[in-house]
């Protein structure tokens, strides 16, 4: 297995262990280590992700006319199915009087966004439809 040194790749790979270092200087130094930790986490994935794409050609990371028709296709969809969310949690909450808050409807909104785009981007590469 050969791995990438160009650098893209190197750039990306300091990106990640930057973050987990300021993440390890914010946990020593302040007392929420919330953040800190959200920092060393994000720097693992970074990593992860750096050393996955540095293991495959360049050719290979290019992405053709049918992904990127796939990624607006299911952008879209994703797109109308989180207003659709935002639409029903609100007058849900108007009509119903359940009191969610602001910040609750964000999370579900967001959550909803995230896993309906990437079933939609699934979907629409298995099935083809472009």
């Amino acid at each position: 297995m050969k791995i990438r040194t160009d650098r893209d790749i190197l750039r990306f790979l300091g990106i990640g262990l930057g973050m987990i270092l300021f993440g390890i200087v914010m946990c020593l130094f302040l007392h929420p280590h919330a953040v800190g930790f959200g920092f060393i986490l994000g720097g693992l994935i970074i990593l992860v992700a750096g050393f996955y794409t540095a293991t495959k050609p360049k050719i290979d990371i290019m992405m053709d006319e049918r992904y990127t028709r796939i990624n607006e296709k299911a952008g879209y969809a994703a797109f109308w199915i989180v207003l659709l969310t935002v639409t029903i949690l609100f007058w849900t909450d108007r009509v119903g009087s359940l009191g969610v808050e602001l910040e609750d409807m964000y999370y579900a909104v967001l959550f909803v966004g995230i896993i309906s785009w990437f079933i939609l981007r699934w979907y629409y590469n298995k099935r083809s439809m472009i």
